[in-house]
This record gives C-alpha cells, sequence and structure tokens, in this order.
C-alpha cells in the first residue's frame, strides 16, 4: 500500500511538471504572448516594432547576410545562465561599435518575453519549415545550411560570423568577435 501512494504520488508531480528546451515552447505562452509572434512576411530590414516576436525563414536569413557586409547570428536561448550567454542588448550594443549587424535568433519561445529589446528585433526561427517538432533536430536544419558545419564541428558555439555573404567562422565565447 505504501509503494502504490508513493508511485501515485510520484506520477502526480511527474504529470503536473512542464519540460523545457525539447520543442519550441509555443504551447508554453500565453495567449496574450501568442498574439506578439507574428510570421515575418517581408525582409528582416522591414522591422520597425520591436514588442513582437518575428518567425523568421531560413531564407529570409539568407537573405539579410546576403545584402550585409558583416552579420553576426546569435543562436539565443532566454533562459540560459551559461557564462556564454550574454544580453542580447550588450551583445548587439558591442557588435554595433565594431560595424558588425547582429540577428538575435531565439530557438525557444520559453522566457522569450522576458528580455526587453527596444533597439533591435527577437527574431524566432520558424519551426513549420521542418519536418520536426524537436528543438535539436529543427536547429541543425537552420543553421548547417547557413554555416556548412554541425554543431560538434562548431564545439556548439552560439555565434556565428558572417562576411559579404560568406560564413567565416563561429564563436563560443562573445567576447572572441
Amino acid at each position: 500500500m505504501k509503494h502504490l501512494f508513493l508511485s501515485a504520488l510520484i506520477l502526480m508531480g511527474l504529470t503536473s511538471c512542464q519540460i523545457v528546451g525539447l520543442t519550441s515552447g509555443y504551447s508554453h505562452l500565453s495567449d496574450t504572448q501568442k498574439k506578439r509572434v507574428i510570421t515575418l512576411e517581408e525582409n528582416i530590414d522591414d522591422i520597425h516594432d520591436f514588442s513582437k516576436v518575428y518567425k523568421i525563414s531560413l531564407n529570409q536569413v539568407k537573405q539579410y547576410i546576403e545584402t550585409h557586409d558583416k552579420v553576426l547570428l546569435y543562436d539565443y536561448t532566454p533562459f540560459c545562465h551559461s557564462t556564454y550567454c550574454v544580453s542580447p542588448a550588450a551583445l548587439v550594443s558591442q557588435c554595433k561599435d565594431k560595424g558588425i549587424n547582429v540577428l538575435v535568433i531565439s530557438n525557444i519561445y520559453d522566457d522569450i518575453f522576458k528580455q526587453k529589446h527596444t533597439t533591435f528585433p527577437m527574431l524566432m526561427i520558424d519551426t513549420k519549415q521542418f519536418p520536426t517538432k524537436w528543438r535539436a533536430k529543427y536547429l541543425k536544419q537552420f543553421y548547417f545550411p547557413l554555416t556548412g558545419h554541425t554543431d560538434k564541428e562548431l564545439n556548439y558555439a552560439s555565434y556565428h560570423y558572417f562576411e559579404k555573404g560568406k560564413y567565416i567562422k563561429s564563436y563560443k565565447n562573445s567576447n572572441d568577435i
């Protein structure tokens, strides 16, 4: 009887848990937050309302990279507290001083609205363009065509640098850019 009670208690605990990070996390957003997520129909340069999150396609990112001299893609995880994860606002400011355009591309919706972003657009991978709901898989399918390398080959770096439309290098630490 004691084991049955413990098993039931553990099962109830597990069913009330929300596992974060396996999928995009869109279902975790409130209705108000979901209204602030917009599928971008035009070019990234045409974004002027920074209060929303824009779902973008691989082709829109390719077009942006091809039309700007220096571009850094930040594969942003909003809830990351690693020393390698930096504030998007700080990164944009740091790179602006170096003449580098930054695209902050979130890889998950969880905690995406906790950061204030008033000087740059917050982008999110439009996961509908990939035949999977799993975050690790859609990240590979999004970044491999851009860099030509797997996550493992890039040592799981989050900062991908391009010049004149060509991939140059990925960085694990934003201070190395």
